[in-house]
């Protein structure tokens, strides 16, 4: 099954405020900015974060939050049977980090292969005897 996905600039400037805050978590003390109490970092400019992460680094973990967040979302919300890990994006990763921008619309062709429908009859024919 192939699917078209779209994102608009909202939702991906929102995912990646998120994904650089979470990083930004987990990143190494930053020099001259003191960590707060509860070992969070404090206010260190986006420009700077992105710099000593790595944009790449950053773009990346991005477009695979977007992937994964949006494809389980389309597949509980349908109620498909997806078989285990079997959702891939049409597109390579260097195809979709060249096309995305936080703030920008975003889109990617995804094939989910679903689980055969001989296993739903079946076990469905199953429950009625």
């Amino acid at each position: 099954m192939q699917l078209r996905v779209d994102l608009t600039g909202d939702e991906t400037q929102r995912v990646f405020d998120q994904v650089l805050a979470n990083l930004a978590r987990t990143a190494p003390p930053v020099p001259g900015f003191r960590r707060q109490k509860g070992g969070k970092t404090s206010k260190v400019p986006r420009d700077f974060l992105l710099q000593i992460l790595g944009e790449d680094r950053v773009t990346k973990f991005v477009i695979q939050e977007i992937v994964t967040s949006t494809m389980a979302d389309y597949v509980k919300r349908e109620n498909l049977a997806v078989k285990e890990n079997k959702i891939n994006t049409t597109q390579t990763a260097e195809e979709l980090k060249s096309t995305f921008a936080p703030g920008k619309n975003f889109g990617f062709n995804a094939v989910v292969e679903l689980e055969s429908p001989e296993v739903e009859t079946s076990s469905s024919t199953s429950d009625d005897s």
